[in-house]
C-alpha cells in the first residue's frame, strides 16, 4: 500500500490506528459482560451480627466464552448462598441451580427483541462515530498537504502520492471499521443480523478473516478499570 514516505499521510495512518483501537475499546463497553463481573461488588450480607461485603465469599466465573449464555458463582463460604441468590435474583437472573455448596451455574435470560434492537443500534451508533473521525483525520491531512505546497515544503508530484496513499488509508481504515463493529453485533446478537445495504453485507463475509482474530478474543475480555475495581 505504501505509495509515499511523506510525514503527512505517515501521521495520518498512525492517527487512524490509534483510532481503530480506540473503537475496539468502546465496542467492547457496549453489551459487556463486565456488570455480570461486578454483581457482588457493592452487596452485603451479616455474618456474626456484622456485615460483610459479599464479594469476600463469592465471585462469578464467566468460563471461558463470556458471552456464553451460562456462567458460575463460585462459593467460598456455603453462609453466602442465600444472599448470593438473592442479588441474581434481583438481576432477573431466574435460572440458577443451587444443587452444589461449591459454585451456584446460572442461566442468562434471553434478549428481548427490544434489547437486541437496541444493542445493534448501539454498536452500529460507535462505529459510524469512528467513521467519522477516520474521515476528519484524512480531511485534515489533506489541508496539511494543500498548505505544504503553498509554502513549497513539498514538491507537487510528492503531495500526488501523499494524497493517493490517504484515499488507500482511508478505504481500509473504514473497512477496519465496519468489520469490527459486525464482530461485536455477531457477538452479542448471534445470527439474524440486519445489514445496510450490500456493502455491510460483503463486510460481513470478512469478519472470519485471520486479520481479525486476536480482536475477537479482544473484544471478549471485560475490560476492568480502576473505577471497577
Amino acid at each position: 500500500m505504501k505509495k509515499s514516505e511523506d510525514s503527512y499521510s505517515m501521521a495520518a495512518k498512525e492517527r487512524m490506528a490509534i483510532e481503530l483501537d480506540g473503537l475496539v475499546l468502546r465496542l467492547n463497553e457496549v453489551g459487556s459482560a463486565l456488570a455480570v463481573l461486578n454483581l457482588f461488588r457493592r452487596a452485603d450480607i451479616e455474618v456474626e451480627g456484622k456485615k460483610r461485603r459479599l464479594r469476600d465469599f463469592v465471585e462469578v466465573d464467566l468460563g471461558p466464552d463470556p458471552m456464553a449464555g451460562t456462567f458460575k458463582v463460585i462459593v467460598h463460604n456455603p453462609i453466602a448462598i442465600s444472599g448470593a441468590v438473592a442479588v441474581l435474583k434481583e438481576n432477573k437472573f431466574i435460572n440458577i441451580d443451587t444443587s452444589s455448596q461449591r459454585e451456584l451455574k446460572v442461566v442468562k435470560p434471553r434478549l428481548t427483541v427490544q434489547q437486541e434492537d437496541d444493542l445493534e443500534n448501539e454498536i452500529k451508533r460507535v462505529t459510524k462515530s469512528s467513521l467519522s473521525k477516520l474521515a476528519s483525520i484524512k480531511s485534515d491531512a489533506l489541508q496539511r498537504v494543500q498548505a505544504a505546497i503553498k509554502a513549497e515544503y513539498i514538491e507537487p508530484k510528492e503531495s500526488k502520492t501523499a494524497t493517493l496513499q490517504l484515499d488507500d488509508l482511508i478505504i481500509q481504515a473504514s473497512q477496519h471499521a465496519g468489520v469490527l463493529g459486525l464482530i461485536r453485533r455477531k457477538q452479542l446478537i448471534g445470527g439474524g443480523l440486519t445489514f445496510d445495504g450490500p456493502d455491510e453485507e460483503a463486510l460481513y463475509k470478512r469478519i472470519n478473516d485471520r486479520a481479525y482474530k486476536d480482536v475477537w478474543q479482544e473484544l471478549l475480555v471485560p475490560k476492568v478499570t480502576e473505577d471497577d475495581e
